[in-house]
């Protein structure tokens, strides 16, 4: 496909050798071919453009300035009206906006104007489960209105029959190591099973330190943390700072150096190099440790130096000195004078640097030349139009994950602190090692550090398997819509055969206006599964059927969320969407209507679709309908029962919940340990017994907005009325400054109600309070 000239998208897993393919492809063909990429960091690494620095974009470009022809190349159109073959490479960090502009120059400017693309084959290559692109904060909602997603492959110019996708599938990079490739399979796609997690675990060390013979690098989620370790382990050596100057020359514009144009290292430093070299000693990429420098002087009038290079060695005191060169020196005890040494690109030094062959080699100062592509006589050209010179390394004890993409390593330290925060990162770093034998984590993985784009799975779903026929049809109401903590508080799921699946989910936290809008309250939560102890029963039952449901980008992400916030990763996987009229009926109510809605429009959905195929083992779970209202065991009854009791722990549970765990123990002959607010005291006598010393007052919480008599109480104007009653208002519950919750429903789920669970603090409800201060006040 390559060779014929058809545009298609190139991807596979990481490591499946898709640059050596683009490569091989670019040094067989006789095609006039021009690599980019949409990062600068990209585009060295395959060296060549940035898309804006090739079609000549500006910052504030629109689709509509190319198409209504405001915008034009400059520097590089007689380039784009010649070549053959555009690639693209680390496709998945192409915007949508970014592929409809340049597919659109391509259609004005291109060798054949007016045809699609120009006539240019266009090869998009990359992961799209590696980094995603960069949307910038207060763009979310463009991109949802114009595009769907920010992917270029919601672009208006893409579509499957212009750019065909061509999947790799053999894994190189890990190829040794059949463990390690499966992890990273199921971990691409979100398929992260407890036993992987368990696996990737035991490599935890938080007292990691590498052994000084051994080259080991850091992958960290932010600059923050690499910049902070390589400051820390080069302030360590005892070596003299060096600080090496630049130099650069023409345009540079929109030119990203590949290291500081002023670079700060030692002997001693371990770095990363940043070209091939022509003599095949070192490739982009290859770490080493610095081991010597040679060579410097005339550098802000250092004008005397020592025969032998500066190295991390000893050197005697009766070294002879000549003209011109940096005194030798013992590094352990460096003077005032050698604790930094300025130097320059142009006063011909050289850097010993062994690599991890063991290897040492001279390194000079590289110019990486900026190049504007011609075309003459038919030949595409690279013009030289500038340059940027300095030693071809960067200090790397640490880099950033974002920056590792391409990389090959045999020893890894993966850090994950503060978490992950982009979709595929996780899997970006865990990719670049070779085998399970190199890789330390500095904490666990959690499964919310696994972060996949369901848009993702919906585009590269596969869709060649035989229909499976079979559906289930999603249900789901949910609360928190007001202050962003949306979760999930019914779910219900219906088939085209078979008895249906609901039950009440909880959130763990307050429902809000749910009692009003669904006709649910906190109390019938109580001993309600959570999202996580439903699962079991979910993926039983939807296994080998078609999801089918409505807005289900909105609800994949919500259970994503719920599920990893409780220690699973689903393999949520495409899901079929109807359009059906939103309501406040019931989650079975609304899977029952969204069931309907799929039958009528049947001809119009795919005929091919994915079916959910669990990945975890079976466990014990319990589900709570609305309908009957009653605890239904999935699994042994008897472990059913340990995991409520372990669920109510701590709890004050109303009496619907305690009628709902009696039933279910008479029905099983199991039992169940529970407290109710039968146990205790009033709070009037609550009051009485803690309030014999007038100096130190009763501190109370509130949560929740209360209904007494008719009158709405919101939470400042109960604690107002604490004020007025002489007790103390605590903003929280916590274990030593506060005595006491006020709720509005006793039964809340509100991370305060939790708290006071946790610190075995009373919870009382705001009906009593307020009856109680009305009489005292």
């Amino acid at each position: 496909m390559l060779e014929a000239g058809r545009s298609l998208f190139l991807t596979g897993n990481a490591g499946t050798g898709k640059s050596t393919l683009i490569r091989y492809f670019m040094a067989s063909t006789e095609r006039k071919v021009v690599v980019a990429a949409p990062t600068g960091v990209a585009a060295l690494n395959v060296d060549g453009y940035t898309l804006h620095r090739l079609f000549s974009f500006t910052p504030h470009t629109t689709i509509d300035d190319v198409r209504n022809g405001t915008y034009k190349p400059s520097r590089f159109s007689r380039t784009l009206a010649s070549i053959d073959t555009l690639i693209i490479d680390e496709a998945s960090m192409v915007r949508a906006d970014l592929l409809d502009k340049v597919c659109l120059a391509l259609e004005k400017y291109g060798p054949h104007p007016g045809e699609p693309l120009g006539g240019v084959q266009l090869v998009l290559v990359g992961d799209l489960y590696q980094l995603p692109p960069v949307v910038n904060t207060g763009e979310e909602d463009y991109f949802a209105s114009a595009f769907g997603t920010p992917y270029f492959f919601s672009a208006s110019a893409y579509s499957a029959e212009r750019f065909p996708t061509v999947n790799l599938t053999k894994v190189f990079r890990q190829l040794g190591d059949s463990q390690m490739t499966q992890m990273l399979n199921a971990i691409r796609s979100g398929r992260m099973t407890r036993s992987i997690t368990s696996v990737l675990n035991s490599k935890v060390n938080h007292d990691f330190t590498p052994p000084e013979d051994e080259f080991w690098l850091t992958l960290a989620t932010t600059n923050r943390i690499v910049g902070a370790r390589n400051r820390r382990h080069l302030d360590d050596l005892p070596t003299p700072l060096i600080q090496c100057h630049g130099a650069q020359s023409g345009n540079l514009d929109k030119f990203e150096p590949p290291t500081d144009p002023v670079l700060s290292f030692k002997v001693g430093a371990q770095v990363m190099m940043l070209t091939n070299d022509p003599a095949d000693r070192w490739v982009n990429g290859s770490l080493g440790r610095v081991v010597g420098i040679d060579g410097i002087g005339g550098a802000d009038g250092i004008d005397q130096a020592a025969s032998d290079p500066i190295t991390a060695g000893t050197v005697p005191d009766t070294a002879p000195t000549v003209p011109g060169r940096v005194p030798t020196f013992d590094p352990t005890a460096a003077t005032a004078a050698t604790d930094s040494i300025e130097c320059s690109v142009d006063d011909d030094i050289e850097v010993l640097v062994e690599l991890r062959d063991g290897s040492t080699v001279s390194v000079e100062p590289h110019a990486w030349e900026i190049t504007h592509p011609t075309v003459e006589g038919g030949v595409l050209r690279h013009s030289v139009v500038g340059s940027f010179t300095q030693m071809p390394f960067k200090l790397a004890w640490a880099i950033t994950i974002h920056k590792s993409q391409g990389q090959t390593l045999d020893r890894a330290v993966i850090d994950l602190s503060g978490g992950t925060f982009a979709a595929g990162q996780l899997y970006v770093a865990l990719s670049r090692c070779r085998s399970l034998d190199g890789l330390v984590l500095t904490r666990p993985i959690y499964p919310r550090d696994v972060k996949i784009d369901h848009r993702i799975r919906s585009f590269l779903a596969d869709t060649t398997g035989l229909p499976t026929g079979r559906r289930a049809y999603c249900g789901a109401l949910t609360c928190g819509h007001g202050d962003g903590f949306i979760r999930p508080l019914e779910i219900a799921f219906t088939f085209d055969e078979g008895a249906p699946l609901t039950s009440l989910i909880n959130p763990t936290r307050d429902i809000g206006d749910a009692a009003a809008t669904y006709d649910i309250r906190a109390a019938d939560l109580q001993v309600a599964p959570r999202l996580a102890d439903i699962w079991p029963a979910v993926e039983e039952r939807i296994s080998g059927h078609t999801l089918v449901a409505q807005a289900h980008d909105d609800m994949l992400r919500i259970w994503d969320d719920e599920l990893k916030r409780t220690g699973i990763v689903a393999p949520l996987e495409s899901v079929l969407t109807v359009q059906v009229p939103q309501s406040t009926a019931s989650a079975l109510t609304r899977a029952e209507k969204l069931r309907d809605a799929a039958h009528a429009a049947d001809a119009s959905l795919p005929e091919r679709a994915p079916a959910y195929t669990p990945v975890d083992e079976p466990r014990a779970a319990w589900l709570l309908p609305r309908s009957p209202r009653q605890i239904v065991p999935y699994g042994d009854p008897v472990k059913v029962a340990a995991l409520i009791e372990e669920r109510v722990a701590g709890l004050t549970l109303g009496d619907s919940a305690a009628q709902l765990i009696d039933d279910f123990c008479r029905r099983y002959a199991v039992a169940i340990n529970y407290r109710t607010r039968g146990e205790q005291t009033t709070w009037a006598q609550f009051i009485e017994e803690h309030s014999g010393d007038a100096a130190i007052p009763v501190r109370v919480c509130f949560t929740g907005t209360a209904v007494c008599d008719g009158e709405v109480w919101s939470r400042e104007q109960m604690e107002n009325l604490a004020h007025t009653c002489g007790l103390a208002v605590a903003p929280n519950v916590s274990k030593t400054r506060c005595d006491v919750l006020i709720a509005a429903d006793v039964t809340s789920m509100s991370g305060k109600a939790r708290n006071a669970a946790k610190w075995g603090k009373p919870v009382y409800s705001a009906d009593e309070f307020i009856s109680w201060a009305r009489s005292v006040s």
